[in-house]
């Protein structure tokens, strides 16, 4: 039997850092800003001030062409929106409700912080012509990877894994050969996912492509 790490991760950490930099700088301003803007509800908004509207909800209205609001900041993050059941909700009637681009980074980020949180949900009825995802272009999973089960082997092991009473594994053989994957198997206890043969693997070996769910 073979052992093989998993290559090709996508690291969590980076996606962290790249997401933690601008809430460290919104912590940073809330600790040294000053209390809040001594405005009543109705006042104008007092900019590089923290406006307290109370228990009133502040709408902006506009026919415009253009944006109602733009927001922007040439440092870090333009808007950081905190709420107790949704930091923010966008709706549109005819359109998309949030839209999120980067030229160079993530055009959108959902972090899951706690135990049972979930970073992104995509709903939709269980309906003809309803969608709940719909990706367009390649897609990359970081509990995914490519391995070879070497010639004369009929089994090869992928360590190093977080896996979970929960986690399926899917395998499927990159080569077209008498010789296919028979069954995967993951291995809470050890971190191992297991990827066996029907027969031992020609020469030149076989190249298994794998997936885990959950």
């Amino acid at each position: 039997m073979v052992q093989q790490n998993p290559t090709n991760r996508l690291s969590r950490r980076g996606i962290l850092t790249g997401a933690g930099a601008g809430g460290v700088a919104a912590v940073a301003a809330a600790v040294t800003a000053t209390g809040p803007a001594a405005a009543a509800p109705g006042d104008p908004v007092v900019q590089g001030a923290d406006n307290n509207a109370g228990a009133d909800t502040t709408i902006l209205r506009s026919t415009s062409g253009d944006a109602t609001l733009d927001v922007r900041n040439t440092a870090t993050v333009a808007v950081d929106a905190d709420g107790f059941d949704a930091g923010v909700i966008g709706f549109s009637s005819n359109g998309n409700g949030l839209i999120g681009r980067s030229d160079i980074g993530y055009g959108v980020i959902g972090i899951a912080g706690g135990a049972g949180g979930v970073a992104v949900v995509a709903s939709a009825p269980d309906e003809y012509g309803k969608t709940a995802l719909s990706v367009r272009g390649q897609a990359q999973f970081s509990r995914s990877g490519t391995t070879t089960v070497p010639a004369g082997a009929n089994s090869v092991t992928v360590s190093g894994l977080h896996l979970y009473a929960s986690t399926r594994a899917f395998a499927l053989a990159q080569r077209n050969t008498a010789a296919f994957v028979k069954a995967a198997v993951p291995d809470p206890a050890t971190g191992q996912l297991r990827l066996h043969l029907n027969i031992a693997a020609p020469a030149g070996g076989v190249p298994v492509a794998w997936w885990l769910l959950a």
